[in-house]
């Protein structure tokens, strides 16, 4: 029997007959087809993906830190 993985990145589940099929990639939920934009988590418990495809916030934090705004003057 051929398995048919989630199209999402992070995702390792298996779609089945109930799969959601957006953009001809099949998905096995709403949340991955959607993306995980507001960090929904995968229908199955166990699979992590929804977590995986969020920005760390501590590495965007970071990030923010370390830049600073066009309009400052580069000091003499």
């Amino acid at each position: 029997m051929n398995e048919q993985r989630c199209a999402c990145h992070h995702c390792s589940c298996t779609v089945d007959a109930n799969a959601l099929v957006q953009d001809g990639k099949a998905y096995c939920c709403e949340a991955c087809a959607s993306g995980h934009r507001h960090g929904e988590p995968c229908r199955m418990a166990d699979c992590k993906c929804g977590e995986a495809s969020q920005p760390n916030e501590a590495s965007v934090d970071n990030a923010l830190d370390e830049t600073f705004p066009a309009s400052d003057p580069i000091s003499p």
